[in-house]
């Protein structure tokens, strides 16, 4: 028995009409609270303008405040495909990235956008950065962030209510440029990640911390902060997203357009979020009855001083070890340059 015509009709509507897109999951790990003023401004905005533009065709799992691997892991886990991007912050993993340090050296950026448009240019795929670090780790950085300039915060038991207090201080540092800018400062330096330094500073395992004053209140760290600087500038941290080259290449090529272009974004848009927040939280600070130090000609002098060495150092230690140190300073200090320049 043949056919009917309305049963081929159907049949040849079928063939030709076009196959779902296979829907692309991405797996994404950081070590942040959900709601750290970092996600909100970056990887909750990436996602959600991927779903607005891809929409079914792409699904988003986020695994915040380390729910796959602790900050220090997570380039690990990028790599084995456990996650697809991961947080990965250059000096968390300074024995691969020595050279991402560079964002983090004491009195080099003036602002968060400073340093992550500065930045962005010697990671971006193709960078000097990316070539270097980045490309042989297998990851490609979707989008990144520098932190507005470091302050240091102090417990309410460790009493520091000045400049010369500072110095014999336990503070706890990053590896690398920020270890550098306390040595340099009189202060000794405790390697731990954000999430440890709650329970280290109640416990008086250190006196206190380098950081943002959005991360101090993205870590709760405000509850506990005695004192802090205002108007120091002790360096900032590096953070990228980045995703394993191996997702990336069996992404489409619209989704890595989509990608590339959305994170470009995010990164300017993120910087400018920072610095606001910053100057906002400089006074909630001080309503919540934190002594806010705010320094002298004289102690940003002795400060500078101190610090005139630091990225000198950290460029010949790793020229010793191989590393281009010196060349990678002098390419960032020039993108900073032009950044002043165009009035950014």
């Amino acid at each position: 028995m043949k056919p009917t015509i309305s049963i081929l009709a159907v049949c040849a509507a079928v063939a030709a009409a076009p196959v779902a897109a296979q829907e692309v999951t991405i797996k994404i790990a950081d070590s942040l609270p959900a709601d750290h003023i970092i996600t909100k401004n970056t990887t909750d905005v990436f996602t959600a303008r991927l779903k607005e533009e891809l929409g079914d065709r792409i699904a988003i799992e986020h695994y915040p405040a380390q729910q796959l691997a602790k900050a220090k892991d997570i380039l690990s886990i990028t790599q084995a495909g456990i996650a697809d991007i991961g947080y990965i912050v250059p000096s968390y993993v300074s024995e691969k990235m020595p050279l991402g340090g560079v964002v983090e050296l004491p009195g080099e950026i003036s602002s968060s956008c400073e340093g992550s448009l500065a930045f962005e240019k010697l990671i971006q795929p193709g960078g000097k950065l990316d070539q270097l670090e980045f490309q042989p780790n297998g990851v490609r950085v979707l989008y990144n962030v520098a932190l507005s300039p470091y302050q240091a915060i102090f417990s309410k038991r460790a009493d520091v209510t000045s400049l010369e207090d500072f110095k014999g201080m336990k503070m706890r540092s990053n590896p690398g440029a920020m270890e550098l800018s306390l040595q340099s400062a009189g202060a000794t330096p405790v390697r731990m990640t954000p999430p440890e330094i709650f329970d280290a500073m109640t416990k008086g395992t250190v006196d206190g911390a380098l950081l943002p004053f959005t991360s101090t209140f993205s870590y709760g760290l405000d509850q506990i902060v005695g004192s802090a600087t205002a108007n120091a500038n002790f360096g900032s941290v590096g953070i990228t997203y980045a995703i394993s080259q191996r997702k990336w290449d069996s992404l489409p090529a619209d989704i890595q357009e989509a990608m590339t272009r959305i994170g470009h974004e995010v990164t300017a848009s993120a910087c400018k979020a920072f610095d606001a927040a910053e100057v906002e939280l400089t006074a909630k600070l001080a309503d919540e009855g934190a002594t806010v130090i705010m320094l002298n000609d004289e102690e940003t002098a002795t400060l500078t001083a101190d610090f005139a060495s630091v990225a000198d150092d950290w460029a010949a230690a790793l020229d010793k070890r191989g590393k281009k140190g010196t060349e990678i300073l002098s390419d960032f200090r020039a993108e900073v340059q032009a950044l002043r320049e165009s009035g950014i």
